[in-house]
């Protein structure tokens, strides 16, 4: 019991810090005096301060994952005649809307990239790409998209579509102009996927 509350005082610390400092100018030493704890704890944890921002990062990713299966299952109990697609404007028009509302969603999807390395990738494709793979199916299954739509690789362009759309807007002087334009932009992609007499906004 003490060593999980330990391990969670370290990870809410490093939250705060790694918004408020960015990762590169978090030391070991200033998460463990945040959390007041010796570094030897801290490394009886985690290998190092990468390790510690990766299973945030993931964490980040199996939260949105989990809004990605609500929504399938929501889609699956809609009426083969009513729309879908609003539904997957939501979910993506709230993914996105997180880089504002959220900074540590905003920080961790902007400092991933660079912080994780080749590991980024292997993390988005195991952890956050099945989940859009799964939604993708569903919309197939009841005739939403275009016939023959190869998910697997729209899954990965869609998925780099808005974490690259993360960046964007966190990067943005107007973040809602950002925002804004963003979402425009992949619901006019995600048009080119969908059958024909259906909508991208539903």
């Amino acid at each position: 019991m003490y060593a999980e509350q330990t391990r969670a005082d370290l990870v809410t610390a490093a939250r705060k810090l790694f918004v408020d400092n960015g990762f590169a100018d978090t030391s070991v030493e200033a998460i463990t005096g945040a959390a007041r704890v010796s570094k030897g704890t801290f490394y009886s944890h985690f290998p190092d301060k990468r390790a510690m921002f990766a299973e945030l990062y993931i964490e980040l990713l199996q939260q949105v994952g989990a809004l990605c299966d609500t929504t399938s299952e929501a889609i699956r109990a809609t009426r083969p005649d009513q729309p879908a697609m609003t539904a997957v404007a939501d979910l993506t028009h709230a993914f996105l809307r997180r880089t504002i509302d959220d900074p540590l969603h905003r920080e961790l999807m902007a400092q991933a990239p660079s912080v994780l390395g080749e590991q980024y990738r292997h993390v988005n494709d195991t952890v956050a790409q099945p989940q859009i793979e799964r939604l993708l199916t569903v919309l197939a299954e009841r005739g939403d998209l275009q016939p023959d739509v190869p998910v697997a690789t729209v899954a990965r362009l869609l998925l780099a579509g808005l974490c690259e759309g993360n960046q964007i807007i966190a990067a943005a002087m107007d973040r809602e102009e950002a925002l804004t334009r963003t979402f425009q932009a992949i619901t006019l992609m995600m048009s080119g996927l969908a059958a024909d007499g259906v909508s991208a906004r539903g």
